[in-house]
């Protein structure tokens, strides 16, 4: 009887942890900001580290080309969010090819299990 006690407790336990995780996936996070927005923030003086904290809090990630980077560069947006902006692109793909191919026969192409990254396509 104690075997089966605990068999529930176990299951109940994970039925309560399944439904935290189900709540805390459900919650509405703030969008990331634009490229414009990064630039507004660069010339408003804003310090570069809490421009990265927080493109690192909205996970963005910006695909761009040297050119872009350079015109970033021109506008005044630090060096240290340029290349924030570039690792943490890098790092998605990265990050992408590794779940792709690396475990793909564990997680069959799992689409759900990772913190896919938020891709804002520069204008």
């Amino acid at each position: 009887m104690l075997l089966g006690a605990s068999l529930f407790d176990r299951i109940a336990a994970g039925l309560v942890c399944a439904a935290l995780l189900a709540g805390c996936a459900g919650m509405q996070r703030r969008p990331p900001p634009t490229l414009e927005q990064v630039v507004e923030m660069s010339q408003a003086g804003k310090p570069a580290e809490a421009i990265i904290r927080e493109l690192q809090d909205t996970r963005a990630v910006y695909p761009m080309t040297g050119s872009q980077i350079a015109r970033l560069h021109e506008q005044g947006v630090p060096d240290a969010v340029l290349d924030y902006l570039q690792n943490a692109y890098i790092e998605s793909i990265r990050w992408d090819a590794r779940l792709r191919y690396e475990n793909s026969i564990l997680w069959l192409d799992c689409f759900f299990c990772y913190h896919h990254p938020v891709i804002v396509v520069p204008r």
